[in-house]
């Protein structure tokens, strides 16, 4: 491989390859994963074992990450990059609304907790350097899991009698003892039809799910079990193709059936407690506030809405809320048991109270990030990353479902579960995708790598050689080159051919046409493919047949001396596809795969690097001549642009979205750059459509 493409490395970057990898059999990985392995199998049950295990391995990984000087985002997925960047803000938040508000003993206490949130990070670079991880991560869920279970039928049976009665709420209260529980059965589910699996894995994992549910009906939980139908469908849909019908149907089915047996048994009251919500929310209709946990609770956000409504923008306080209970209560208007409560019940009211509309997006996107990362997650063809990225979901989902009718960060608890899960798991992604795609695959189906060129001899060759030996076959159609741009392609191939220009999608479709393998890889002359992009294409197709027809390949731009991770040119492209599944649009510019109906779309991870202006100059030519295309095809196309105030407002919302909204900002100045480009590209179309129109 050239060194210009060399140079750029894998996706996981230049300073990512000179941080170690730990070995599975080494001391510290083992004593990583044991760790690991105990809170996750015990932290239901025995006091502050969770968070222990936490600290421990976050002082662990600050210590290797500064003794290996690995503390470098570099080569991080561009979503890891801003969830790194979501916990920081929505803590940083927090901490400036204390500190505004001032500092008081419960303030302190609550800037010490919210700052195990940053533990993510640390936590998420060390654990995806280590090797083997996994096992002790699985085993951890489905004996943390019967444990709970165990630990709840022992409490119903034996008679006891804990601070909620007859709940069993382990080593916390019955709300995230039930939920987290719960959380640990979902995430085992795909375990259980995993035929790659031993036996006794399969049944540990079946164990797991029966005692996490058995946990948390028994513990009358009920926030958690909103989420429940819904994650059975999402499972339907991510694992419904992979895995046999049978197991397919029968596995939610069995599921269902399983709860509604548990459902008959004396000592479980979930059903009741469910027909008591219905009833406390008439009651609090009826002008009967107060009846009951949901009664109390929309008592309470009435409360937090109040005080929110008087200062929405910044917030009017963390200990706002207390202030306006006792107000209340004094004056008569609540009922004395709220002044129990310290925080609403509600995490999104606790974020707004706390720290205004800054803190409720800090949380929202504490949440949306990790999803949008685990859901892309999903659609990759290696299962082990599919199983951790179903994880994932049902973690970040169910606790931000308890979040509506719980301040899970009010509590210890809330923010070590949620910091250890999201940390290990995003870890793993890394970790487990690191091993698969080392093994070597050897493709089943044969590659065909299409391309038009014209005029790209200075950056052919770094195309060319990121596939040649690689692809069965190049195919190359030039357009009327005058530079050495044919000479050097035939250097790499048999298959060029010169012809003329019939626009960028009428020119693709005949390359394509040319192909002869099952399957075809198109790449512009400004693109290279990483080699753990080219080994991660050898893994999908080593499948026989691969899950998916298609596949993304994300983009990573190098413009103007920077690589750039975020704005619209971050995109993943549709490149990599059956040949019998696809064609291209006849359009002038900005051509895209069409896919037969049927045809599934998957998301490979690592990136296909895209180079793509030599200069600002050439930057602005390419835009000027894209422009006037696109114009052009609008207006045959029946488009018009009628007012010139049209152009500039598109140009001004292109910028915010790029700049701001997709956060190119975070990209330096070669966001600035792009994002401005970008703006110009609109208006300059625009401006073109509004002048083709009155011509």
């Amino acid at each position: 491989m050239s060194g210009s493409v060399a140079a750029v490395h894998s996706g996981m970057g230049v300073a990512e390859h000179s941080v170690p990898v730990i070995a599975r059999r080494s001391g510290l990985a083992r004593a990583s994963g044991l760790i690991l392995f105990l809170a996750l199998a015990f932290g239901l049950v025995l006091p502050k074992v969770t968070g222990t295990g936490l600290l421990l391995l976050g002082l662990i990984s600050l210590i290797w990450l500064t003794r290996q000087r690995a503390w470098s985002l570099a080569g991080l997925h561009a979503s890891e990059r801003l969830l790194v960047l979501a916990a920081s803000v929505y803590v940083s938040v927090v901490i400036l609304a204390w500190v505004w508000h001032g500092l008081d003993p419960a303030g302190t206490q609550a800037i010490g907790r919210m700052a195990r949130l940053l533990l993510i990070l640390p936590l998420f670079l060390f654990l995806r350097r280590i090797d083997g991880l996994a096992p002790f991560w699985w085993h951890g869920l489905a004996v943390g899991a019967l444990v709970a279970g165990a630990h709840a039928w022992w409490f119903l049976l034996s008679g006891q009698v804990g601070e909620f009665e007859a709940r069993a709420g382990g080593a916390t209260n019955p709300i995230y003892f039930g939920g987290i529980a719960l959380i640990m059965a979902l995430m085992l589910l795909p375990r259980i039809s995993e035929t790659r699996l031993s036996a006794w894995q399969r049944l540990l994992a079946g164990a797991g799910v029966l005692g996490g549910i058995s946990a948390s009906l028994l513990s009358g939980s009920r926030g958690a079990w909103v989420a429940v139908l819904p994650l059975l469908v999402l499972y339907l849909v991510i694992f419904g193709r992979r895995i046999h019908p049978a197991w397919r149907a029968g596995l939610p089915l069995v599921l269902l059936a399983l709860i509604a047996l548990l459902h008959l048994s004396p000592q479980v009251n979930m059903d009741q407690r469910m027909l008591e919500i219905g009833h406390e929310i008439q009651a609090a209709a009826g002008g009967y506030g107060g009846q009951g946990g949901v009664g109390e609770r929309l008592a309470m956000w009435q409360i937090a809405l109040d005080e929110i409504a008087r200062r929405p923008l910044l917030g009017p306080g963390p200990d706002a809320f207390q202030a306006a209970v006792a107000r209340q209560v004094a004056a008569g208007q609540a009922d004395l048991q709220l002044l129990d409560y310290r925080h609403p019940h509600n995490q999104f009211l606790s974020a707004l109270l706390a720290a205004g509309v800054p803190g409720l997006l800090g949380l929202v996107l504490l949440f949306i990030l990790p999803l949008h990362r685990f859901w892309l997650m999903r659609q990759s063809s290696l299962d082990s990353t599919v199983q951790l990225a179903w994880c994932g979901l049902v973690a970040v989902a169910m606790l931000a479902i308890m979040a509506l009718s719980e301040s899970i960060f009010e509590r210890n608890i809330g923010v070590v579960w949620l910091t250890l899960i999201l940390g290990t798991t995003l870890a793993l992604l890394a970790s487990e995708r690191r091993l698969e795609l080392a093994a070597g695959h050897r493709r089943k189906a044969s590659l065909s790598a299409i391309l038009i060129v014209r005029n790209e001899a200075d950056r052919i060759r770094r195309c060319l050689e990121s596939v040649h030996g690689w692809a069965d076959e190049i195919v190359i159609l030039d357009s009327g080159s005058q530079d050495a741009t044919v000479a050097i392609c035939r250097e790499y191939s048999a298959r060029v051919e010169e012809t003329d220009w019939p626009g960028f999608g009428l020119q693709k479709q005949r390359a394509l046409e040319r192909a002869r393998g099952d399957w075809v890889l198109s790449l512009d002359a400004d693109e290279a493919l990483d080699p753990e992009l080219r080994r991660e294409i050898d893994f999908t197709l080593a499948q026989d047949p691969p899950p998916h027809q298609a596949y993304t390949l994300p983009w990573l731009t190098h413009a103007f001396g920077t690589t750039l991770h975020r704005g619209h040119w971050a995109r993943a492209p549709l490149r990599l596809f059956r040949r019998d599944c696809g064609h291209f649009t006849p359009v002038a510019v900005h051509e895209k795969v069409a896919l037969k109906r049927g045809c599934r779309v998957g998301h490979l991870q690592a990136p296909l690097h895209h180079f793509s202006y030599r200069d600002t100059q050439h930057a602005r030519a390419k835009l000027s001549h894209y422009a006037e295309l696109q114009a052009s095809e609008r207006f045959q196309a029946g488009r018009r642009a009628r007012w010139a105030l049209t152009a500039y407002i598109r140009a001004g919302w292109n910028w915010i979205d790029n700049y701001l909204l997709r956060a190119a900002f975070l990209d330096g100045r070669g966001g600035w750059i792009m994002s401005r480009l970008s703006a110009a590209y609109t208006l300059e179309k625009y401006r073109a459509l509004a002048r083709i129109g009155r011509e």
